[in-house]
């Protein structure tokens, strides 16, 4: 039951007897057993009456000092049907971070078969249309060496694997 703090005009979110004893200056009554709610002691009530007559600004203080000290994260308001979910939902789960999926790698020959060198210097040549024989002889030799820079990912995995079956020993940075 939400009522309002007359002294204040600030809602106040405390249960039928702690929020009655905030709109009158009268002692809550206290409810037996029978009527559903356990009778509330003195110093609640006491506690009660000066959270109501707290500021808007001092009850946000109030509210930041007791997560620290009571270990509570933020919890983003849900519906009520979200409240009764089992505790381990409700803890706060570190959120995973947020990694950037490279869209260009470099094509590395880092080594080559030497019984395949041949077969991997034509297949270089037909992948890269500006070099010569000569020039592609000379690029597999020189390994370790990058063959093609900023290339986008599936021609690099396609090349790595084309190469890779010829005897090339080939990575993708």
């Amino acid at each position: 039951m939400m009522q309002v703090c007359v002294r204040r005009g600030v809602l106040c979110s405390l249960r039928r007897a702690l929020s009655v004893r905030c709109l009158s200056a009268a002692p809550a009554p206290q409810i037996d057993s029978d009527g559903g709610v356990a009778a509330v002691p003195d110093h609640v009530l006491s506690i009660a009456d000066q959270i109501c007559a707290l500021s808007l600004h001092e009850t946000g203080q109030l509210t930041k000092l007791l997560k620290e000290r009571l270990g509570i994260g933020d919890i983003a308001m849900a519906a009520p049907a979200a409240a009764a979910a089992p505790a381990s939902d409700t803890q706060e789960a570190e959120p995973e971070p947020v990694v950037e999926e490279k869209t260009s790698f470099d094509v590395k020959l880092l080594g080559i078969d030497s019984s395949m060198k041949i077969k991997l210097i034509k297949a270089i040549k037909e992948s890269m249309p500006e070099l010569n024989l000569v020039a592609a002889k000379k690029l597999v030799e020189s390994a370790p060496c990058t063959l093609r820079e900023k290339v986008p990912k599936a021609d690099a995995e396609a090349l790595k694997a084309k190469l890779t079956e010829l005897g090339g020993d080939v990575s993708l940075e």
